[in-house]
């Protein structure tokens, strides 16, 4: 497989080895692939839910969706994602609602270049 070819500041936008941590682990490759394009699929979804939430002022909801998208980037190894979505955590269980929408600004962008890495690394 490649190098990643999406970077933010120098870094990858995916760590491959998360992944390959994931299908060792299960001692399945097929499975962390399906994990992968899982995560894509739903990728959207969770930062709709997430931008909803935040405009709706709805802490709880915003909560469960941030711990969503914070643990399945982890283990699909989306770094920004995760880096974002425990910030934004920590925003909304401190309730401080105007950071946690500044932060939320990045996340399109930032799912935007989690996709493309992911396509890259499904497509090798």
């Amino acid at each position: 497989m490649t190098d990643d070819p999406v970077t933010v500041a120098g870094e990858p936008s995916l760590d491959r080895s998360a992944l390959g941590k994931l299908a060792s682990d299960m001692e399945d490759e097929s499975f962390a692939l399906a994990f992968a394009r899982r995560y894509q699929q739903l990728l959207e979804r969770r930062v709709s839910r997430i931008e909803s939430a935040l405009e709706d002022a709805d802490l709880d909801r915003a909560m469960d969706a941030l711990l969503s998208l914070k643990v399945s980037s982890t283990t699909a190894g989306t770094r920004e994602l995760a880096t974002l979505a425990t910030g934004m955590e920590a925003d909304v269980r401190t309730m401080d609602l105007g950071s946690a929408r500044r932060r939320c600004d990045s996340l399109r962008d930032a799912a935007a270049r989690a996709d493309r890495a992911l396509t890259a690394y499904l497509r090798d």
